[in-house]
């Protein structure tokens, strides 16, 4: 599937968001501010690599001779972070004067912070929560060069060049006043500090100039020993056989990416399929909607503040930046200090180097084989008795595991 180029249009999230907001809005007034709306949010994404250097970035020791050019022309490229705030501050601040209903809750707010008593309790389960920090990519290190191409190619360079701090109290009250929500569009109109804000996986894309394309639902299920052998350099050709010392160092560095960034979690050694698949999906652009990812997550942890309250937040610095992209909000008398300000990626150079790699390509027959020798392993053992029932039963429920997972 090929993505559309990235000098194509992006889409206005203003204009589909906040264009349905209101069926009492006069028609003519609508239709301007979408006009309006869709002249002025623009974005202006970087050069996209060529084929060549892509196909070659899955290779454990490709070069970076070249880079130096290249990356200088891609900086140059590069929107100025608030440049692209401001216009689209701008254009905000104009549809709403158009349009003041836009900011207005359906319902009477508890307060200024939280649009119900159900929001309140939901920011107090979440106020001794910690978060997962956003990682940031410096462009001008040589050594992350190779890190740079294949998000470059995957269009999410913007969402790891931003940085912000976050302000603590603000993101929890963004995540507590989700479930009361008006819906809007695809998304959402969030209760922030006094009035509604946009929140949709659309104004996520363009906020982070991720360029439109055909969606591809199935990269979800890409064969994952086949993802594990792209991504360890044909070291380990078996799922059950990954660990986190076999990806390349390249994959590596974009592993821990995707645990901070795109797919969060605090747990950056245990391997998960969706992660790798997500990481191969970069190489690929296999034509995915990461608005519509994050959104869902951030969904999904604002219905669930009452469980697991040692879950960290995740997306502190989209949820603020999703703010900046609308307006600014200023601190009050309740928040803390701003803090979380992006930690910068590095390559570690041990990474990617596990030795040792002894993995097969998948074959039925040759599982079939190990289970039956083991069931007969264990047979012998508890003949002789020194083999406990319950090491027994651990054992095989292995070797089943083992079985669907090469099936």
């Amino acid at each position: 599937m090929q993505p559309v180029r990235r000098s194509s249009r992006l889409r206005s999230s203003v204009a589909s968001s906040s264009g349905n907001q209101s069926s009492s809005e006069p028609p003519a007034t609508r239709t301007n501010s979408c006009k309006q709306a869709r002249r002025r949010t623009r974005c202006t994404p970087p050069p996209e690599p060529s084929e060549e250097e892509v196909e070659s970035l899955s290779e454990t020791n490709a070069s970076d001779e070249d880079s130096g050019d290249s990356d200088a022309s891609m900086e140059e490229n590069f929107l100025p972070q608030e440049t692209r705030y401001e216009a689209s501050r701008a254009t905000f601040q104009a549809l709403y004067q158009a349009n003041p209903q836009f900011l207005r809750p359906t319902k009477p707010p508890r307060s200024a912070r939280f649009a119900t008593s159900a929001a309140l309790a939901r920011y107090r389960d979440l106020k001794e929560r910690k978060f997962v920090d956003h990682q940031s990519l410096t462009l001008t290190d040589e050594k992350l060069a190779d890190i740079k191409k294949v998000i470059l190619h995957s269009g999410l360079i913007y969402a790891v060049i931003d940085a912000d701090a976050y302000q603590p109290a603000v993101v929890r009250e963004f995540i507590a006043n989700i479930p009361d929500a008006v819906k809007r569009g695809d998304g959402l109109g969030v209760y922030v500090r006094g009035s509604l804000v946009d929140f949709s996986p659309e104004l996520i894309n363009t906020m982070y100039c991720i360029p439109e394309v055909a969606e591809d639902p199935d990269w979800l299920h890409e064969d994952i020993d086949k993802v594990c052998s792209f991504l360890s350099g044909e070291r380990v050709n078996r799922w059950e056989c990954m660990a986190s010392k076999y990806p390349t160092l390249t994959n590596q560095v974009l592993y821990k990416l995707v645990c901070s960034n795109w797919l969060p979690t605090m747990n950056c050694t245990s391997m998960n399929q969706e992660r790798l698949r997500f990481i191969y999906m970069m190489y690929h652009h296999r034509g995915f909607n990461f608005g519509k990812i994050a959104y869902n997550q951030i969904l999904t942890m604002a219905g669930k503040t009452d469980k697991d309250k040692k879950r960290r937040i995740i997306f502190p610095t989209l949820i603020q930046q999703v703010l900046l992209f609308q307006r600014v909000v200023p601190p009050d008398d309740h928040d803390e200090e701003e803090t979380g300000f992006p930690k910068t990626v590095v390559k570690d150079g041990k990474a990617g180097r596990g030795s040792g790699a002894d993995s097969s390509h998948p074959d039925l027959a040759d599982d079939i084989d190990r289970a039956i020798s083991a069931l007969k392993a264990i047979r012998i053992r508890l003949r002789r008795g020194d083999y406990t029932v319950q090491e027994a039963s651990q054992s095989q429920a292995a070797d089943e595991d083992a079985g669907e997972d090469s099936g």
